[in-house]
């Protein structure tokens, strides 16, 4: 450069700093010089210094070398052997080492020099750590080496599992789900709501919602769904959709609005489970709570329910309602002799016939079995409900045709009605039961008006029934015997054994007041049990003090026949008291040889076969007498009281008595005459050769003690 007078010192240093301004990237050597007249000059050179590209290079790499140190992603160096020659913090923060420690070490995992990302999972004490390298070809002190850049996406990886284990939950899941983004279209749906729709997920995908649409619900359904959507709220309800199949289904369905984290509306999820089998079975329930299976009618709750708001109607408009019960007259014999399946037609049919009679105001009910509850509303008067019964019975005149069978059937009917009975519904119903029981004691086949007569008999039927109870367990029962005598030579034979019992506050109570009582409720079975126990105690008793042999009677219920094993219970106590065969005689009814079935069938060759005598009590008093004696092994027939006591009165009851003795000894049976009280009844009984007799004429019924000495007191060969 060339040199310039500068003038002062002053001067001079501003242009050096001019010059220091231009020339920024040399290095420059300023001389001051001052010539032979005094004038100073500034002699400014421009000096390339031979070392400046590498002082720059030096500390560009030092910069590097701190950006690479406080990097957050790992950063190594590995030479061509596969070792690590440079590793910074975060890398060695990675592996939970430090920097020194890694310098030298293998790297120890395969990578290319390709340069794209790829995953790796690594081991840090015991932990799994997730990272994603890159890798890149560099020159590392004058050698080829490679930079291993390592990213720690343990995090990430992490969420993304957990992300992806939702979308699988969410794809298996058993309810419907489907995405949309903020115009409506689906964007993704897992596979039940294929399922549940009909439709694939390639039909469903970039479709709309409407899709589904079934037009089952007002527009005003869809504006609060969406009011409630659009205030940034889940709705949630029942909504009905079409299947692709063109059917319908209902769905529980819930719709979520989704936001980003800047609070931007982006999808809405729907969710919904097919609910249609799940609110048919409710129905379902609901129906069965409420109605009989078999023929659709009202069940007992549900009329009951009807009754009493029948009532309420009734009270309020002044009219009155019938309550009736009918049951079909010896229903059980159908079932029993031609199956349940045609007892159950029979049941519909009969429903079908009667529900033709039914206004719209009148319900019919299938209480139960064979008994049916109608309910007779808006009523002027008690000659309505007459004229509905008879037609009901009459349509029973018709015989019912099933599975080639013809039935012919029978109904009883009771009835009540409100408010001439004041009675609550539940007791309405129970009084209608009563008068239709009433109807079944005297013969079925017609109906009848409960009276307060009915409940009085029943109230004292309970009430008897409570002291029968407590009266077996004080020991208030006890045994008669009322003796049997041969007409011919007048010799005891036996007696019958009859049960009594002595009130405590009501005295004697008759055995034809207590029995039935007891036949009803159950009773007759411990109460059976204890008469064998007690008849053989007592014959074993008398025998051993020496009392001739005579045959005891025992009079023996169906119910023993059908709910004990009789058979052995009267071997086991003959065996115990070691009494023989003979010791004792079962009496049995009609009734018992009428219902054979297998129970009693058992019970009764179990007794013949060993040898029991059985009589048949009562005879002449069933209705199938004759076809009954010939299939039962019975070795005696009991002519009825009935029968004799209309001897020299009633020429028919002679004639019955007359039929009955022909009839025993042409089978070769022993007849027996009970309830004998005159010597004109005994001549006519000689007269036509009946065998045996007992009667107040020979002795009533005797205390133990009594009729042991009653035995004592006659002759060997006595007259009658």
């Amino acid at each position: 450069m060339r040199a310039r007078d500068l003038g002062r010192s002053t001067e001079c240093a501003v242009a050096i700093q001019a010059v220091d301004r231009c020339v920024c990237k040399a290095d420059l050597e300023v001389s001051i010089i001052t010539d032979r007249v005094g004038r100073t000059f500034a002699v400014v050179t421009l000096v390339k210094a031979p070392d400046l590209e590498q002082k720059r290079d030096s500390q560009e790499s030092a910069f590097a070398h701190e950006i690479i140190a406080r990097a957050s992603d790992g950063i190594l160096a590995i030479d061509k052997t596969g070792a690590i020659v440079f590793c910074n913090a975060a890398a060695a923060d990675l592996f939970d080492r430090v920097n020194t420690e890694m310098i030298g070490t293998p790297f120890g995992f395969p990578f290319s020099k390709g340069g794209d990302w790829t995953s790796l999972e690594v081991a840090v004490n015991g932990e799994p750590v997730y990272l994603d390298m890159k890798t890149t070809p560099v020159f590392w002190q004058d050698q080829d080496a490679t930079l291993v850049t390592l990213r720690d996406v343990t995090q990430r990886y992490e969420s993304e599992t957990i992300a992806a284990m939702h979308l699988e939950a969410m794809d298996a899941s058993a309810n419907g789900i489907f995405v949309t983004d903020t115009t409506g279209q689906i964007k993704w749906v897992n596979r039940a709501i294929s399922r549940i729709s009909g439709y694939s997920e390639d039909e469903l995908i970039e479709s709309e919602p409407g899709l589904l649409k079934s037009d089952a619900h007002e527009s005003h359904f869809f504006e609060e769904m969406w009011d409630t959507i659009g205030a940034g709220r889940t709705w949630q309800g029942q909504i009905v959709n079409r299947h692709k199949d063109g059917r319908f289904y209902t769905a529980e369905q819930s719709i979520t609005p989704i936001n980003d984290n800047a609070g931007r509306l982006t999808h809405y999820v729907a969710i919904q489970e097919d609910i249609t089998e799940r609110l048919k079975a409710q129905t379902d329930l609901v129906r069965l709570a409420g109605f009989d299976s078999l023929t659709d009618l009202p069940n007992r709750n549900l009329f009951m329910d009807r009754l009493d708001s029948a009532l309420d109607r009734a009270t309020r408009a002044n009219r009155r309602v019938a309550v009736m019960v009918m049951d079909l007259d010896h229903f059980k014999d159908v079932n029993n002799t031609l199956g349940h399946d045609v007892g159950d037609q029979l049941i519909v049919t009969v429903t079908e016939r009667i529900q033709r009679l039914m206004r719209n105001t009148d319900t019919m009910s299938r209480l139960g079995g064979d008994e049916f509850g109608i309910l007779l509303e808006d009523l002027e008067d008690t000659n309505a409900a007459s004229r509905m019964v008879r037609c009901i019975l009459e349509t029973f005149d018709a015989p019912i045709e099933i599975a080639d069978r013809v039935v012919k059937m029978t109904a009883s009917i009771g009835i009540s009605v409100y408010p001439e009975d004041k009675a609550d519904p539940l007791n309405l119903l129970r009084h209608a039961e009563l008068a239709m029981y009433r109807v079944k004691s005297d013969g079925g086949q017609t109906f009848q008006y409960f009276d307060q007569a009915m409940d009085d008999e029943i109230r004292t039927r309970v009430s008897l029934e409570r002291d029968l109870r407590e009266a077996i367990k004080n020991e208030e029962l006890w045994l008669a015997y009322q003796a049997q005598v041969n007409l011919e030579t007048g010799a005891v034979i036996g007696a019958e054994a009859l049960l009594r019992w002595n009130h405590p506050k009501l005295g004697f109570v008759p055995p034809d007041e207590f029995i039935p009582v007891a036949e009803a409720s159950g009773l007759i079975l411990p109460i059976g049990d204890w008469i064998i126990e007690e008849i053989c105690r007592q014959t074993a008793s008398w025998r051993s003090a020496g009392m001739a042999p005579i045959q005891i009677g025992i009079n023996v219920s169906g119910h023993q026949f059908e709910h004990r094993e009789l058979g052995a219970q009267v071997l086991n106590q003959l065996e115990e008291c070691g009494l023989d065969i003979d010791a004792v005689d079962l009496e049995i009814t009609e009734t018992v040889a009428m219902e054979r079935t297998d129970h009693v069938t058992r019970n009764v060759d179990q007794l013949v076969e060993a040898g029991v005598s059985i009589s048949m009590d009562d005879f002449g008093t069933g209705y199938s007498s004759l076809s009954n004696l010939q299939a039962f092994p019975v070795r005696r027939l009991k002519i009825d009281g009935s029968f004799v006591s209309g001897i020299g009165e009633d020429q028919d009851n002679e004639k019955i008595v007359e039929a009955v003795i022909g009839l025993g000894h042409s089978l070769g049976l022993t007849v027996i005459a009970e309830g004998v009280e005159t010597e004109e009844q005994v001549a006519f009984l000689q007269a036509r050769q009946c065998d045996e007799i007992q009667g107040y004429l020979v002795s009533k019924p005797l205390s133990a003690a009594d009729f042991e000495a009653f035995l004592s007191s006659r002759t060997s060969a006595p007259s009658i």
